[in-house]
């Protein structure tokens, strides 16, 4: 009967160890695939950069001394812990999080997956407590072609836009007088409790006001939450006209678009096409558009979304432009992997003709190692 001689154990030792070479080489050959649209979320984060850049020259003109700790990539985006017109407990590591201009990218994709297309209309609602998400919304929006309408919450929690001297709106002139956005806030509120400013001392919403005031935006000088939720409903159908929006993005916890503070972590972050039923203590402007179907991109809990599309969390230094999972995936070179699969069959080819041969010698009584 035929036996494995030595030489055919080295000849099954080698195609095992050429076997782990070919595998370890397609395993281990990789290729930097672009994400579809590359060209234009790198243009978007590349704007990003340069509206972070500006603001931070306008508050080193303005004799401003950035905190190197809270602040360490100098971003001028982040606030104070207390000040007049802050409103809320906030989370420091989430802001840093936001000031990452390849969060642009992400927004951008969003509106893409949410169908948004070139000439459509958004209807869009900022808070001051991530001033650069707002400016990602702004600029995704414009290189789409997009028009966004805007009401702001002035108010800000920890760590955000809450210098009185510095607000949100303060922060979109400077980006439109430097030519870098188009669209800015149309009406905005106090914000904080009730969005009428609940929370905040007098001296605090005056601030706001005057804010509001210096930047010619419309006040909306309500009384209650109910009556600066139906002032918005009015202003988004005023600019609305005839035609209806193609999504609504929300950035922060302003309690008029959500309803209510726990609704911040009940609504999905990102984008969401569908609207879920759940127990919402309260309903706000967000569950308007929510419920006729209208896509709702839910900007607050920064981390998860961070995680959800690649991007580090509190950055520093900040990434550069065009890196994350937004941008490229790794893929295998399907090509290695081909001639890899090729070389393997061809050497189990030759090693399964040559041990049917010997069998056939075997079976004619004669050794074919004595022959070799």
């Amino acid at each position: 009967m035929y036996r494995p001689s030595i030489k055919s154990m080295r000849t099954l030792a080698t195609l095992m160890v050429v076997s782990a070479g070919l595998f370890f080489w397609s395993y281990n050959s990789s290729v930097q695939v672009k994400q579809s649209n590359y060209d234009l979320k790198y243009q978007a984060a590349q704007k990003t950069v340069e509206a972070f850049s500006i603001l931070h020259q306008d508050r080193a003109d303005a004799g401003w001394a950035l905190d190197e700790v809270n602040d360490p990539n100098q971003s001028a985006l982040i606030g104070v812990q207390y000040s007049l017109i802050t409103s809320s407990e906030g989370n420091l590591g989430s802001k840093l999080t936001s000031i990452n201009p390849n969060f642009t990218a992400v927004i951008l994709q969003m509106l893409l997956d949410a169908g948004v297309k070139r000439g459509d209309r958004v209807a869009v609602a900022f808070t001051g407590s991530f001033p650069a998400l707002n400016i990602a919304v702004t600029i995704a929006c414009e290189l789409l072609d997009v028009e966004p309408v805007i009401i702001t919450s002035v108010a800000s929690s920890m760590w955000g836009a809450n210098e009185p001297e510095f607000t949100y709106l303060d922060i979109e002139s400077i980006l439109r007088d430097h030519g870098v956005i188009q669209h800015t806030t149309v009406a905005a509120s106090i914000g904080g409790g009730d969005d009428i400013g609940r929370s905040l001392s007098k001296a605090g919403r005056v601030a706001i006001e005057e804010a509001i005031h210096n930047n010619e935006v419309i006040f909306i000088d309500a009384g209650s939450l109910s009556q600066s939720q139906q002032d918005r409903r009015t202003i988004y159908q005023q600019y609305a006209g005839d035609g209806a929006y193609a999504a609504f993005i929300n950035v922060g916890g302003g309690v008029s678009v959500l309803g209510h503070s726990a609704n911040g972590r009940l609504i999905p972050p990102g984008l969401s096409k569908t609207y879920l039923q759940r127990n919402y203590p309260a309903k706000g402007v967000i569950h308007d558009f929510w419920e006729k179907s209208v896509p709702v991109i839910h900007l607050l809990n920064v981390n998860e979304i961070a995680v959800a599309y690649g991007l580090p969390l509190s950055p520093v230094p900040l990434p550069p432009v065009g890196s994350g999972e937004i941008f490229t995936v790794e893929r295998h070179n399907l090509t290695i992997a081909w001639i890899s699969v090729i070389i393997l069959f061809g050497l189990l080819f030759t090693v399964l003709l040559l041990d049917r041969d010997k069998h056939k010698l075997w079976e004619q009584g004669v050794d074919p190692d004595t022959l070799m």
